[in-house]
């Protein structure tokens, strides 16, 4: 049997390339299933999907929201358009319209560029589609309730007063904030 000498560098130095190897093939396992989800769109092209994706975690920004969780969003905005022609031609117009605005590709647009071109179409009907399905699917699903910590109403629950509310260690004030009234 052969002895093989391994020292602390060579052994830290083959441990790297492998370890990178490894972050590399799970970097490119997730962008393959992320471009998959961009081809099965019923009706909207890989590069329009994955623009409206974008730009919805451009304007409802969070850290601990994954990809799939805005995916939700521009999945429900592709079956809109698979019945609405002029939908489709508005989301498709619209992300030619930003792609125009970021010189040639939004998704490669910095960060602070891309808020600027969200800023300049604010008015625009494929901004304002995007701003409301944000608001009325992405939000209004217990997935991203979850991952946000949102319990959901409390209507149905007895209300917060008695589920939470009261959980908090509030800080008293000092006597003299609250001076005696009159009748005390």
């Amino acid at each position: 049997m052969k002895k093989i000498k391994l020292d602390r560098r060579s052994f830290l130095k083959n441990s790297s390339k492998i370890s990178g190897f490894v972050v590399l093939s799970g970097g490119m396992v997730q962008l393959n299933a992320f471009n998959a989800w961009a081809d099965k769109k019923s009706s909207l092209d890989s590069h329009v999907a994955k623009t409206m994706l974008l730009v919805s975690k451009d304007l409802f920004p969070g850290k601990k929201f994954s990809d799939e969780l805005y995916m939700i969003s521009v999945d429900s905005l592709d079956g809109k358009a698979a019945t609405d022609e002029s939908l489709k031609k508005s989301f498709v117009d619209g992300v030619a319209e930003i792609d125009s605005a970021a010189g040639g590709n939004y998704m490669k647009a910095s960060y602070k560029d891309r808020v600027a071109i969200l800023k300049k179409i604010q008015g625009n009907p494929f901004f304002s589609t995007l701003r409301w399905e944000m608001v009325s699917v992405f939000y209004n699903n217990k997935k991203v309730w979850d991952v946000a910590g949102y319990q959901g109403e409390a209507y149905d629950q007895g209300g917060y007063y008695l589920r939470g509310f009261q959980d908090a260690d509030w800080p008293q004030p000092p006597e003299k904030a609250s001076p005696k009234g009159w009748w005390e």
